[in-house]
């Protein structure tokens, strides 16, 4: 019995020890009340980015350290903001336990692109460094922010497809049916091609089915860029009267050519493609899938279709006598589910990746 009560005292004790030990894990830690600084880069400072280096460290944040009266981890996060928004949405941009941390030059490219600066032009960011501790209800603390310059340059244009909307389109004014893409220059992103029929009166270019914004459309002879449906509505592209008409596009400049189309208009009774991308081996080219002509303009042909990886050509009336491919040679293709689109007049195509 004596043994028992023993037993019973130690377990009371060594709780009262546990809990006191995580009332220590528990306190609150606040951070020292002055304001810590960003050594360097100075406020004001100009960085004009190198496409050339895209590597290099453009940028090397140097900070206070702060104290949280205790010996504990801190983690400081730079953060970078649009200029003038009082951090309304901070970009977190590293993170260090140390009071230093560097950018390369393509990652504070990228962020300035994102936060809306123009490349090859000036422009502002705000940046502050966050400090935090891992313990629990610890209060961050802020650096005095800075503002610094920086001349991004143009980066790698994302893949957009684009599609056709206006009075001279199968489309009409609708954002929800019968919208052609244009076709993306496969080894250029920014550059984008369409050879077909339009009806008098123009058209815009849409990112998105169902949208009116992101498009494209025109400002005099430039292209102009809608963000958003709060954005000034551009003006069309012209087409002042019906017939052919081949159309380029630069998203990169921002510049456009539409001349009428005087080149061959060869009619096809069948347009098809085959290869391996059918079967997943030499066997698919065998077998042919018929794409279906557009009622509004008969060189334009589409089908909805699942492919294995691998290569295909397109090719008319069923005969290799006329085919079609990447420059000559076969079309790679990876795995998925594609709206396909083909253009007999100048041989182009567009995969539209599908749920």
């Amino acid at each position: 019995m004596k043994l028992i009560y023993k037993i019973f005292i130690a377990v009371v004790v060594l709780t009262g020890f546990w809990s006191c030990e995580n009332e220590e894990n528990l306190m609150i830690l606040e951070p020292q009340e002055a304001a810590f600084a960003i050594i360097t880069p100075e406020g004001g400072s100009s960085t004009i980015l190198n496409k050339a280096t895209p590597n290099n460290t453009a940028i090397t944040f140097t900070w206070e350290k702060v104290s949280y009266g205790t010996p504990t981890i801190i983690t400081y996060t730079v953060q970078f903001a649009a200029s003038n928004t009082e951090f309304a949405a901070p970009v977190d941009i590293t993170s260090s336990t140390s009071t230093h941390a560097s950018i390369t030059v393509a990652e504070l490219n990228a962020k300035a692109l994102e936060l809306g600066l123009v490349p090859e032009e000036q422009g502002t960011i705000d940046v502050r460094i966050k400090s935090t501790v891992g313990t629990t209800l610890s209060e961050p603390k802020l650096s005095t922010p800075i503002t610094i310059n920086v001349t991004p340059y143009r980066g790698e244009l994302p893949k957009k497809d684009l599609f056709l909307v206006g009075p001279g389109t199968a489309a009409g004014w609708s954002v929800t049916s019968n919208n052609m893409p244009i076709y993306r220059d496969p080894k250029e992103n920014a550059k984008h091609y369409y050879t077909g029929y339009f009806n008098k009166d123009g058209f815009k270019l849409i990112e998105q089915i169902g949208f009116w914004a992101p498009a494209y459309g025109t400002n005099g002879a430039k292209v102009q860029y809608r963000a958003t449906e709060a954005d000034t509505d551009p003006g069309v592209f012209p087409t002042a009267a019906s017939g052919y008409y081949s159309f380029e596009l630069n998203l990169e400049d921002l510049t456009y050519k539409i001349t009428p189309y005087t080149g061959p208009m060869t009619t096809y009774a069948t347009i098809t493609f085959t290869g391996s991308v059918l079967t997943g081996d030499d066997t698919g080219w065998a077998q042919d899938v018929p794409l279906v002509k557009s009622a509004f303009d008969s060189h334009i042909w589409k089908v909805t279709q699942t492919l294995k990886g691998g290569k295909m050509k397109f090719r008319a009336n069923n005969s290799w006598d006329v085919s079609w491919g990447d420059n000559g040679g076969d079309i790679l293709v990876e795995a998925g589910k594609y709206e396909i689109w083909f253009n007999d007049l100048d041989g182009r195509y567009m995969f539209i990746s599908m749920p």
